[in-house]
């Protein structure tokens, strides 16, 4: 009996140290979200916004028809974490 339970102990030991091994190795792509504020609206339908680390960044806007102000919270969202397909998602 402390044979078996010696075996499914390293097999659970085994398989620990590939998803171990598997997290180490994976990049890290997830969408991320987060409140800003409208600072300027562009000429070239664009609108600047500060982002979640204080830079300010000129970005679009993926909401149909929308009438964003000057000073108007909004959600940004960062997809798969490319900042260069970073957009406004909605009004907050």
């Amino acid at each position: 009996m402390n044979d078996i339970f010696n075996k499914h102990i390293r097999a659970l030991d085994l398989l620990v140290k590939e998803f171990v091994d598997l997290i180490k190795t994976h990049e890290h792509k997830y969408d991320r979200t987060f409140a800003s504020v409208i600072k300027n609206i562009n000429k070239n339908s664009t609108y600047t916004i500060i982002d979640d680390g204080g830079v300010e960044r000129k970005v679009k806007c993926s909401i149909p028809n929308a009438a964003l102000k000057v000073g108007q919270y909004v959600w940004v969202k960062v997809p798969r974490n490319r900042l260069e397909d970073m957009h406004i998602c909605g009004v907050k």
